[in-house]
């Protein structure tokens, strides 16, 4: 059974991917050159949303177990204000494109969302979840990194 900070630190990590969802489902409408990235992005992180409530489902069934580490609530709590206020910088047009990719590079490389599956053990039928969720994080970063490139060439031009 988990306890109660373990059980917090799974919801906010549920409310940080819908937050990440949210966010680049605003991305994709205000910066339309990046549309198809931001709408892949959207797409990805209402899966991990769902597969980090699967988890935590998981974890009462004897099918994983969750050891919190490392990983605090005030640092999930605070990645999501900075995640719902850049939400609505970009609503109200007070964002360049530039800092939206940028901004989304660093989210995704950011070590809570790598760190926090590194703690999650689970029966052998679904490591394969939890390997996507690890490995999910890396290839956004790497797939917003190469927008960047792209942009900066197009603007080099």
């Amino acid at each position: 059974m988990l306890e109660e900070s373990q059980i917090k630190i799974l919801m906010r990590m549920h409310e940080l991917e819908q937050s990440l969802e949210e966010l680049y489902a605003v991305f994709a409408e205000k910066f339309p050159a990046h549309r198809e990235l931001f709408l892949k992005l959207v797409k990805e992180e209402h899966e991990h949303a769902e597969a980090v409530q699967k988890l935590y489902r998981l974890t009462y069934h004897n099918d994983a177990s969750f050891s919190e580490g490392s990983t605090r609530l005030g640092a999930i709590e605070a990645i999501i204000d900075y995640v719902k206020k850049s939400c609505e910088t970009a609503r109200q047009d007070q964002m360049l494109p530039e800092h939206a990719l940028e901004l989304s590079r660093d989210l995704e490389k950011s070590l809570i969302a790598k760190n926090i599956f590194q703690h999650f053990k689970v029966r052998l039928e679904y490591a394969s979840l939890l390997r996507y969720l690890r490995d999910s994080s890396e290839e956004h970063a790497t797939l917003v990194q190469a927008e960047i490139e792209r942009h900066r060439k197009k603007r080099s031009v």
